[in-house]
C-alpha cells in the first residue's frame, strides 16, 4: 500500500497574540503559541485550562427536568420506595450506574440496578424488562446513559404504575418518552451551557443536584474516578465541563478511593507513580469493562465499583481480563471477514457509507470492528449481524457527517435506532439492508464533500529539532487531559532527513533523523516500515506527529512520534498530485488534462523503461514504490510537466492492462504485469491526451 494521505490544515494564530500570552503567563513562546492554538487568549483563561477543577462545574438545577427528578428521588429515599437504576451495557452506563448507586446507598435507600443482556435484550430499555421489574416491586426507575428514544416502554412503565425518571446524553428524536422527568441537554428549550457530558457526567449532575437538594455535606468529588473513566471512554469532546470531570478524576485516580478501580488499574498494569493518561484510560481500562457486557454479564462492571470487598474486587477483575483477551480472538476473527468482504466488493470499496452484513457476528464486538473498520478505510460504516431474519449493528462515522441524521431518513426501515454524530446502534429487518444502503448512499452524495473522505492533520505549530526541548514536553504535559476535541498537542517539525531506516523484529517501524543544521530529533513512526522505500537522506520535508520523551540510559532525549510526512514541494505540484487518483479520475484532474498541450508518445516508453529498471533495483522483479517525482525524462521540461507526463503515462498503462498502479498524493506503488502486449493507441486515454 501507499503511505497514508492526509490533508494538513495548520491552525493559524496571530503571533502577537501569542507573544502577549507569554509574556502574560510567563510561560515560553513556543508553549505560550500551543495554548493559543487552544483559542486560550489570557492568563485567566490558561489557568483555568491547566488547572481545571469540579468547583467551576455549572449548577445541575440549569437542567431542564432537574428539580423534577431530585424532588421525587428524594420523596423515594425518604419513603423507602424501591428504586432501580436502568443503565446501559458499555463503560458510560457502567460507571453511570455505579455513581448514582453508590450515592443513594448512601442515602440509605432501597436502590437496585439492572443492566439488559446485550446477547439477549440489546440496547436500551425493553417492556420485557419493565414488566419485571414492575412485578419486582419498582415503584421508580431513573435510567442513565440510555431511555431518550424509549417512548413505547415508558408508556408501558406508567401503566403499570411505575414512575421513570430518563437521564440520557444522546440526540433527541422527534419524540421524547411521557416521562416523570427528562433530563438529556440536548431536548429542546434546554439552557445548561454545556452540551456534551456523557452518560456518567450527567449521572454526576443528578447526584450534584440530589446533594444540593438534601444539603449533604459529605463528598461527592469521589465520584469522579469513575466519570473520569466513562466519560474517556464514550469518547465525548474533553473541553469543558468534561475537561473538569477528568481532570479532577484523574487527580483522584493517582491514589483511588474506589476499590474495585484500583483493582482494575493494578490489573492493567498502570504505574501508579506515573500520571494517568486518557490514553491508558481508552486503551487500558476501557476495553476490560466493556468485555465484561460484550462477552458476558455487563453486571459484573457495576458490581466490580460497588464492592468494598478487596478479595471480591481483585477476582472480577482478573475475571474482566480473560474475557478481554476472549474479545480480542473474535474481533480479529470478524475485522478479518469483514475486510475479506469490503476487499472482495467494488461495490462497497466504492461506497461513500460502507454497510456490511455477517451471519451470526457477535453483538458485543461489532461496535469495535465498526471502528477498525473506519480507520482502516476512512469511511462511515455500519456493520450488522444477521440472526433469524433480524440484522442488529453498530456504525461508526468520520469528521463532518452526522450518522445519527442520516439514519433518521431512514429512520421507516428500522425496528430501533439511536446514537449520535459519530456512532450509532441499531437493528432492522435482514430484508431492508439494500434499501438502507441505498439511501444512506444517496444521502451521503449530498452531505458529503469528497474532502470528507481524507483524514485531515491539523499542526498546532510549526518548530525546527533546535526548538525541541524535554523542558518543552514536559509543559505539553500539563495540557492532559487529551481525547475528543482536545487531541493530544500535534506539531510541523522541518527539515532534512538524515538517517532513514526500517527497524524492529518485523521491520516494520520507521526511524527517521530530522536535522535543522544545530540540533537533530529522532521520528519514530510505528508501523510505517514502508516508509523506507519512498524517502532518503538530504530530502527537505515536514513531520507532523506527537512530542514525547524517550528515556535511555537514565537520559531523557525528545522524539516525535510520526503520523504524517510531507515533501516540501512547489505549490503548481502539490496541487496537481491532490487533483490526481488513478482509481477515481477527478473532473478537476481533467479540466487540467483539457488545458495541456498533448504529451510525446515516446514519454510512455520512458516511464515504462524506468518503472522495469527501478523495479530490478529495488530487487523487487516488476514490483516498486516511489515518489512521482523521481522518474527522470529525457527532455528539459518542467518538473511539474514531468509529473504530469508520468500520470498520463500510467493512466495509460492502467487502461490497457499493463501495470497495476495506486497512488496517493506524491507516492506510487506499481506492479508491472508480466505478458501483457497492448498497442497504445487501442487506449482512449492515449488517443486523447498523447501525440498519435
Amino acid at each position: 500500500m501507499v503511505p497514508e494521505s492526509y490533508r494538513w490544515e495548520y491552525i493559524r494564530t496571530n503571533p502577537e497574540e501569542v507573544r502577549q500570552l507569554a509574556m502574560e503567563t510567563g510561560y515560553p513562546e513556543v508553549f505560550a503559541g500551543f495554548l493559543a492554538a487552544r483559542g486560550i487568549r489570557n492568563r485567566a483563561e490558561a489557568e483555568k485550562f491547566l488547572n481545571a477543577s469540579e468547583k467551576d462545574m455549572y449548577s445541575p438545577f440549569l437542567m431542564k427536568g432537574m428539580n423534577k427528578a431530585v424532588e421525587r428521588i428524594s420523596q423515594a429515599v425518604d419513603g423507602h420506595e424501591k428504586i432501580t437504576i436502568f443503565g446501559d451495557y458499555d463503560v458510560d452506563g457502567i460507571t453511570a450506574t455505579s455513581i448514582l448507586y453508590l450515592f443513594l446507598k448512601e442515602l440509605k435507600a432501597d436502590v437496585n440496578y439492572y443492566l439488559p443482556d446485550r446477547m439477549t435484550e440489546g440496547y436500551g430499555l425493553n417492556t420485557n424488562a419493565v414488566r419485571i421489574l414492575a412485578e419486582s416491586g419498582t415503584r421508580l426507575m431513573v435510567t442513565v446513559d440510555t431511555g431518550i428514544s424509549a417512548v413505547e416502554e415508558c408508556r408501558l412503565a406508567k401503566e403499570l404504575g411505575v414512575d421513570v425518571i430518563v437521564t440520557d446524553h444522546h440526540e433527541c428524536q422527534e419524540k421524547l418518552p411521557d416521562a416523570l422527568a427528562v433530563i438529556d441537554v440536548k431536548q429542546k428549550d434546554d439552557s445548561y451551557p454545556f452540551l456534551y457530558l456523557a452518560g456518567c457526567g450527567v449521572s454526576y449532575k443528578l447526584v450534584q443536584g440530589l446533594a444540593m437538594h438534601r444539603q449533604y455535606t459529605g463528598n461527592i468529588a469521589k465520584y469522579l474516578e469513575l466519570a473520569a473513566v466513562g466519560t474517556v471512554a464514550d469518547i465525548v469532546p474533553l473541553y469543558d465541563e468534561n475537561r473538569m470531570i477528568v481532570s479532577e478524576g484523574f487527580r483522584r485516580m493517582k491514589n483511588p478511593e474506589n476499590r474495585g478501580l484500583y483493582k482494575l488499574l493494578e490489573s492493567a498494569g498502570y504505574d501508579f507513580k506515573r500520571r494517568i493518561t486518557s490514553s491508558f484510560v481508552g486503551f487500558g481500562l476501557a476495553p476490560r469493562l466493556n468485555a465484561g457486557g460484550r462477552m458476558g454479564d455487563a453486571k459484573r462492571g457495576v458490581r466490580l465499583f460497588t464492592t468494598d470487598d478487596d478479595a471480591e474486587a481483585a477476582a472480577i477483575a482478573e475475571e474482566l481480563n480473560v474475557e478481554n483477551n476472549l474479545r480480542k480472538e473474535t474481533e480479529q476473527l470478524i475485522l478479518k471477514q469483514v475486510t475479506d468482504a469490503i476487499d472482495d466488493s467494488e461495490t462497497i470499496k466504492n461506497s461513500r457509507v460502507m454497510v456490511v452484513a455477517g451471519e451470526g457476528w457477535h453483538h458485543g464486538v461489532i461496535g469495535i470492528v465498526s471502528s477498525r473498520i473506519k480507520d482502516i478505510y476512512y469511511r462511515p460504516n455500519i456493520l450488522l449481524s444477521i440472526e433469524d431474519g433480524v440484522a442488529t449493528g453498530s456504525a461508526r462515522s468520520i469528521d463532518g457527517f452526522n450518522l445519527f441524521d442520516a439514519l433518521c431518513t431512514c429512520s421507516d426501515l428500522m425496528l430501533k435506532f439511536g446514537g449520535h454524530a459519530a456512532a450509532a446502534g441499531m437493528s432492522l429487518k435482514a430484508e431492508n439492508i439494500p434499501e438502507l444502503t441505498r439511501r444512506l448512499n444517496d444521502y451521503a452524495m449530498t452531505h458529503m464533500d469528497s474532502r470528507m473522505l481524507i483524514p485531515v492533520q491539523r499542526p498546532e505549530v510549526t518548530l525546527c529539532p533546535s526548538d525541541i526541548t524535554t523542558e518543552l514536553i514536559e509543559l505539553l504535559e500539563r495540557m492532559e487531559p487529551f481525547g475528543q476535541d482536545m487531541p493530544e498537542p500535534l506539531v510541523a517539525v522541518k527539515g532534512y532527513l538524515g538517517e532513514v531506516r526500517a527497524v524492529g523484529a518485523d521491520g516494520n517501524t520507521m526511524r527517521m533523523k530530522l536535522m535543522d543544521g544545530q540540533s537533530s530529533l529522532t521520528a519514530v513512526g510505528f508501523r510505517r516500515g514502508i516508509l523506507k522505500n519512498y524517502y532518503h537522506s538530504g530530502m527537505n520535508v515536514s513531520i507532523a506527529g506527537n512530542l514525547g520523551i524517550n528515556v535511555y540510559m537514565d537520559r531523557k532525549y525528545p522524539q516525535i512520534i510520526l503520523k504524517d510526512v510531507r515533501i516540501e514541494q512547489a505549490k503548481e505540484i502539490e496541487k496537481l498530485n491532490r487533483i490526481f487518483s488513478l482509481r477515481h479520475i477527478t473532473q478537476d484532474y481533467r479540466n487540467y488534462c483539457n488545458g495541456c498541450e498533448k504529451i510525446p508518445r515516446t514519454a510512455c516508453q520512458d516511464v515504462y523503461r524506468f518503472l522495469n529498471g527501478h523495479s530490478r533495483r529495488q530487487g523487487m522483479d516488476g514490483e516498486g514504490y516511489l515518489l512521482m517525482e523521481d522518474i527522470p525524462f529525457a527532455d528539459d521540461r518542467t518538473e511539474i510537466h514531468h509529473i504530469y507526463m508520468l500520470m498520463q503515462a500510467l493512466c495509460v498503462f492502467e487502461e490497457l492492462g499493463l501495470v497495476k498502479a495506486e497512488t496517493s498524493g506524491p507516492y506510487l506503488h506499481y506492479i508491472l504485469v508480466k505478458d501483457r502486449k497492448a498497442k497504445l493507441t487501442d487506449s482512449i486515454w492515449f488517443n486523447r491526451y498523447f501525440e498519435v
